[in-house]
């Protein structure tokens, strides 16, 4: 009974060597670079309204493009986290500024006579000469 029970044990410390530790190791990874990820989203959060937001961003200690860290280490894990929650489902993709767009409600008077001639139906010159027929 005590060899089952060593065989027994002995592939518990196998499973948990070989199997759970790593699994443990890559969770802690990409938790670590999720919390990169966050400070650095946050930054570019912090820096939107700037009046040059590359400066603003580096200023955080990011960088305003690809791959947005400075040194190796945060790097690396903020890439892991990336990969691993693009996986997921989750977008890390910040979305451009949209132009600023002067649109005028639909339902606003025009400014000028030319406006109002532009918003009359105009016949083809083939439909005007079928009629004429």
């Amino acid at each position: 009974m005590n060899e089952k029970i060593a065989l027994i044990v002995g592939l518990l410390k196998k499973v948990l060597l070989w199997f759970i530790l790593p699994l443990v190791i890559l969770i802690f990874c990409f938790i670590l670079g999720e919390q990169f990820e966050v400070g650095r989203l946050s930054a570019i959060a912090s820096c939107e309204g700037a009046m040059n937001n590359a400066s603003c961003i580096r200023s955080k200690g990011y960088l305003a493009s690809a791959p947005y860290y400075p040194d190796l280490s945060r790097r690396y894990f903020g890439a892991y986290a990336r990969m691993i929650g693009g996986d997921l489902g989750a977008s890390y993709r910040v979305e451009p500024p949209a132009p600023a767009l002067n649109l005028k409600p639909a339902d606003a008077p025009p400014e000028d006579e030319e406006d109002l001639d532009e918003k009359k139906p105009v016949a083809p010159k083939e439909k005007q000469a079928a009629d004429k027929k």
